[in-house]
């Protein structure tokens, strides 16, 4: 049980901590599709001009959902790789 929660610990700060980064790789690419099928001109949609035009919480959206998704691969996944790297050894 412990390695469990572990595990979903380790899931949960790292998915606190990337979220931001994957909430502005996925706007980057929206954007380049949305300018490839023949909207205006792309413009760089960093960090602060998410948080300029749509606020800081919209880093954060839809972060609960995969706190659900990631603690629990990740747990499972820590306690699986333990479980066999004892047995290897």
């Amino acid at each position: 049980m412990m390695r469990l929660c572990c595990g979903a610990l380790a899931g949960l700060f790292g998915q606190t901590f990337t979220y931001p980064l994957d909430v502005v790789r996925r706007q980057m690419q929206v954007e380049n599709m949305q300018t490839f099928g023949g909207g205006s001109g792309a413009r760089h949609k960093g960090i602060t001009t998410i948080v300029s035009e749509q606020g800081w919480r919209q880093l954060f959206a839809g972060l609960s959902i995969n706190y659900i998704k990631r603690c629990t691969i990740v747990s499972r996944l820590f306690l699986w790789f333990q479980l066999v790297s004892q047995h290897l050894t």
